[in-house]
């Protein structure tokens, strides 16, 4: 079968797609589309938190049809699921079934593969690290990106009213379509906010973006770290949580496997997803062959909502 490799820790130019084994397991699900997201671009260079020996198939989260099932389970073969599971740049990927959600045929398998690793961070950042309280006020960094979308669309279903922050007026029309009630545009973004926010949801770093977010906070405010797609890791001067009464807390979606609430997570993420609270928004899709160019797009922070590759002939001119 395909499958997008890592053959060396160089970055999206020595990603290559080649023929590798099919995968054992016991649930089998025959990959249609697969969502590329931050953590697949450093794990090209060897940046992320999960280190892999090389070669490895990229990817966390596809969309597709089960092939193969354990009697009893949850699932049966033929049933479009979306899976959280690494390896999912291939035609076949090993899946479990407690990070598989049930795909209605309302939506797509680019949608489906939009939804496991983004909005689960979005949710654990929301509720689980950011106790997020309903009519709360929600500041949004990087709100045009795949975390930053899922995160408006998941906070305004939970209740909370979203500012969105993005660095040009067309990303500001992306985090409109997502749902956000304002946008602020620009690295001056505390002047454009109608006041002090209770959680702010940061995907972005950047040591002046940090500075400003922190001054941005009421008092027992929270800022949530989910990422730093700026490149800049920035640092606080705990004084000024003192002084502010505020919060800084890191969320990592490894949260929710540390202590079983994974399960949990996705039945609830599933359970929004059909009640029609969201619909995941995919910025670009592009034929497995073209991997290279979405790894680009997101390192050259071109990239709006979720982008997706497709194993679909039909979809990807392959």
């Amino acid at each position: 079968m395909r499958a997008v490799r890592v053959v060396t820790e160089g970055g999206p130019d020595a990603v290559e797609v080649a023929d590798v084994p099919e995968p054992d397991g016991e649930l089998l699900v025959k990959v249609r589309a697969a969502g590329v997201s931050f953590p697949d671009l450093l794990m090209t260079r060897g940046e992320y938190q999960l280190r892999q020996p090389v070669p490895f198939t990229l990817g966390w989260e596809a969309a597709g049809d089960i092939v193969k099932a354990p009697s009893g389970g949850p699932f049966k073969v033929g049933d479009r699921v979306a899976v959280m599971s690494f390896g999912a740049h291939a035609e076949l990927v090993a899946a479990a079934p407690e990070t598989t959600f049930a795909l209605t045929a309302e939506f797509s398998y680019e949608e489906g593969a939009a939804l496991p690793l983004n909005y689960l961070t979005a949710l654990a950042a929301l509720e689980r690290r950011g106790g997020l309280k309903t009519g709360e006020t929600v500041l949004v960094h990087g709100a045009a990106g795949g975390v930053g979308t899922a995160s408006v669309q998941l906070a305004k279903a939970l209740g909370a009213r979203v500012i969105a922050a993005v660095s040009t007026e067309e990303k500001g029309e992306v985090a409109r379509r997502a749902g956000a009630d304002a946008v602020v545009v620009g690295e001056d973004f505390r002047s454009e906010l109608p006041g002090p926010v209770d959680l702010i949801i940061d995907p972005v770093g950047g040591q002046e973006r940090f500075t400003n977010s922190l001054r941005s906070l009421a008092p027992e405010g929270r800022i949530v770290v989910v990422g730093f797609a700026a490149g800049e890791i920035p640092t606080v001067k705990v004084n000024r949580l003192l002084l502010g009464n505020t919060d800084v807390r890191g969320c990592g979606v490894a949260i929710l496997g540390s202590d079983g609430s994974l399960a949990a997570a996705v039945t609830r993420l599933g359970d929004l997803m059909t009640s029609g609270s969201f619909r995941p928004l995919v910025g670009a899709v592009y034929p497995l062959a073209c991997v290279k160019d979405a790894l680009h797009d997101l390192d050259n922070r071109r990239a709006t909502g979720k982008l997706v590759v497709t194993l679909d002939p039909t979809r990807s001119g392959e």
